[in-house]
């Protein structure tokens, strides 16, 4: 008995998907986004946008750190630290 794979009833509609691929490609600035053209695996796309996700982590990482000494630093002016805490009180 051959067994078939149905799609699942809770399924994504495929124009839906589409544009979802679409706004994920947008997100990502590599070759991937740069031309619309070119077909992509999903894999692919789910790959470069976790690559992009872990390289985003690791710049917030590093400015955070910064930000961090930033502020600890004794050469850090009341002006500049007046600054920095307004621009977070936006946040």
């Amino acid at each position: 008995m051959a067994s078939r794979r149905s799609k699942p009833s809770s399924s994504v509609p495929e124009d839906e998907l589409k544009d979802l691929i679409m706004k994920l490609r947008s997100l990502l600035p590599t070759e991937i986004n740069r031309n619309n053209t070119t077909r992509v695996s999903l894999w692919r796309l789910l790959e470069e946008t976790c690559n992009h996700i872990k390289r985003l982590q690791s710049e917030v990482d590093g400015l955070s750190e910064r930000l961090y000494e930033l502020m600890a630093s004794p050469n850090t002016s009341t002006a500049e630290a007046d600054i920095l805490r307004r621009v977070f009180e936006q946040q």
